[in-house]
């Protein structure tokens, strides 16, 4: 703390004294006419009796009368023409002097009267006398600098401690912790994004973690029934128990594929925009083949599916896979509880946004779990079996997919009395070659 409080100090110094530095050299000639008309004013009285004397004194007496006033005081004095002044000065100072008016020199420091005679009056006051009082002005100046930095870095140095005590509970394990600091404080913008960091920190692991935990415990059931189906084989049965143990094991190895597969895609999707490909696609071509790759499964449950276009834009630019994914993966979870029918509507949204509706006639889903049907291994109490209510990931999927496109989706209640998937995705541009090109 105390070095860098001696650093700032030095630095502060020494700008101040490059400040005064310039101030007294340069003002004056910056702002000559106005000093010296200050100095007019200031010295009118002065001047006028500084004039009367020396008339009084004129000719061979003025010099000794000069000489005298001299010692009362530490002006300089001295008696010039016009002549010895010409080099000295510019037009508009000559001007002044002809006029009878009083001129500074550049530097302000030096001062010329003019008498009526014609003579001229030269003084270079001596600021000696002042010089002991400038050094004590300075020393106070400097210490009340001193004393407002102290003040001020101890304030912020105090901040620095509590972020930097955050940052080590945070990174010893403590995913709550937070820093606290006041609203006036120099570093809470900082603070701010600090505890923003740690926010998706923390929630990250913590989905890392719920994860991990989803992960482990669906790769049991697969696993736990390979083992007893290899174990199983092992045992004396016909050709025909053989083989259907045989498709039991390829049924469940088909099964860890898909698991390891949408974990893939979702692990993919959780990197972001990186991985999308965008491009300008027909609205209606889109649907129309995404109903078609799931016709069969929808025929197999004898279930009506209804694609509506009326209404939505004739393009819009998005990543068609992924687009695509997501609404098959909301109709095979509308297929799975669907009385009779499944629809599939595009509209205009709000800003020229692309609307998508699945919608069913199922029993829906209770508003209690309506938020946490999107999270990762999620199913309801009434679909827990896997063969109904797959992997828990389709709708986390889904979701992701909207989100990386800058959109939402959100789940209420259907005009069927069913679930009702909304997804809204924005208007997009497409990528620029220089854009592509860095990607």
């Amino acid at each position: 703390m105390f070095r860098s409080l001696i650093k700032l100090y030095l630095l502060v110094v020494l700008g101040g004294a490059l400040a005064i530095a310039f101030i007294d050299h340069s003002f004056p000639q910056l702002f000559h006419d106005r000093v010296t008309a200050d100095a007019r004013d200031s010295t009118k009285a002065y001047a006028f009796v500084l004039t009367d004397y020396l008339q009084r004194h004129a000719g061979p007496e003025r010099a000794a009368a000069l000489a005298a006033l001299q010692a009362h005081g530490s002006e300089g004095f001295s008696l010039l023409t016009m002549r010895d002044v010409i080099p000295l000065m510019n037009e508009e100072q000559l001007r002044d002097l002809r006029a009878g008016k009083l001129v500074l020199s550049f530097d302000a420091k030096d001062y010329y009267l003019p008498l009526p005679d014609g003579t001229i009056v030269h003084a270079h006051p001596d600021d000696t006398a002042n010089l002991g009082i400038q050094i004590y002005a300075y020393i106070v100046v400097a210490l009340a600098t001193l004393l407002a930095m102290m003040i001020w870095v101890h304030y912020h140095w105090r901040d620095l401690r509590k972020l930097q005590a955050a940052a080590h509970a945070f990174g010893a394990g403590n995913l709550a912790t937070r820093a606290q600091l006041s609203g006036k404080s120099n570093i809470y913008e900082l603070s701010q994004q600090f505890n923003e960091m740690a926010r998706q920190i923390e929630a990250s692991i913590l989905h890392q973690r719920d994860m991990m935990h989803g992960i482990s415990h669906e790769l049991k059931t697969p696993l736990a029934r390979l083992e007893f189906g290899l174990a199983l084989l092992q045992s004396p049965e016909s050709a025909e128990r053989q083989r259907e143990r045989q498709q039991a094991l390829r049924a469940d190895v088909r099964e860890l594929d898909d698991l390891v597969t949408e974990l893939l895609t979702l692990s993919s999707l959780e990197q972001g925009e990186r991985h999308m490909v965008l491009m300008k696609v027909s609205v209606g071509e889109l649907l129309d083949s995404v109903a078609a790759s799931i016709a069969h499964d929808v025929a197999d449950r004898r279930l009506t599916l209804a694609v509506t276009t009326a209404g939505a834009p004739a393009y819009h630019v998005c990543d068609p896979k992924l687009v695509a994914r997501a609404l098959l993966n909301l109709i095979r979870n509308s297929t799975r509880y669907a009385h009779r029918s499944v629809s599939l509507r595009a509209s205009m949204g709000t800003a020229g946004s692309l609307v998508l509706t699945v919608e069913d006639d199922g029993p829906g889903i209770p508003v209690a779990d309506r938020a946490r049907v999107f999270e990762p291994f999620h199913r309801l109490d009434s679909s827990r079996d896997r063969h109904t209510g797959g992997f828990g990931l389709g709708l986390a999927i889904v979701r992701r997919v909207a989100l990386v496109h800058g959109g939402e989706v959100h789940l209420d209640d259907g005009s069927w009395g069913g679930a009702r998937f909304v997804i809204t995705l924005p208007p997009m541009s497409l990528p620029t070659a220089d854009s592509a090109q860095a990607a």
